[in-house]
């Protein structure tokens, strides 16, 4: 049995309306004096633009329970660092379902199978055969060049390997050969 879920909208912006709510609740706590009541409302309206209510009414509730580490009415940039702390894991859980889907869009581009003409299937072999032809090439001079500097470095010149004795191979060499499976 499934029973209905209350959904809570995290991103609905909080109105005036909702940011008076918001400090009247807060209005428990003792705060610093200040001369300019207007000033410091103000002061609030400006740190409070753009939050949720979700964020605000969780920052609000999270003062009361003395997140702040002092017992005072919060000041705006308290308070406001205060609702965006209430907001990072669904920022977070929106960002990564935001990347989610772009990973998986991408993945649908990138895995559409394109239709290549004979054509163009006979013009990237050739490349391949260029290419590889071309490497084998480079790596048969790069090796030659390799020998040669080894052999010139510890004097290995033609004469001397003419000189050398051709030996016997020893009894207890074995040829390896194929194993055939009969």
């Amino acid at each position: 049995m499934n029973l209905p879920t209350n959904q809570i909208d995290v991103w609905a912006i909080a109105t005036d309306q909702d940011k008076l709510k918001a400090l009247a609740s807060l209005n428990s706590l003792p705060s610093r004096q200040t001369n300019e009541v207007e000033l410091h409302e103000a002061g609030y309206f400006v740190a409070l633009e753009g939050v949720t209510k979700h964020g605000l009414s969780e920052a609000c509730r999270a003062i009361l329970r003395g997140r702040l580490g002092h017992a005072f009415y919060p000041s705006p940039p308290e308070l406001r660092l205060q609702c965006d702390e209430a907001m990072k894991p669904h920022r977070w859980h929106r960002d990564r379902e935001r990347r989610e889907m772009q990973y998986i869009n991408e993945r649908r581009e990138n895995n559409a199978h394109v239709q290549r003409s004979p054509a163009a299937i006979a013009r990237q072999q050739k490349a391949y055969k260029a290419f590889t032809a071309g490497y084998e090439a480079d790596k048969l001079e790069a090796g030659e060049a390799e020998r040669a500097e080894i052999r010139a470095r510890y004097g290995i010149t033609d004469e001397a390997v003419a000189h050398l004795p051709d030996l016997e191979i020893p009894s207890n060499f074995e040829t390896p050969s194929i194993r055939s499976k009969s």
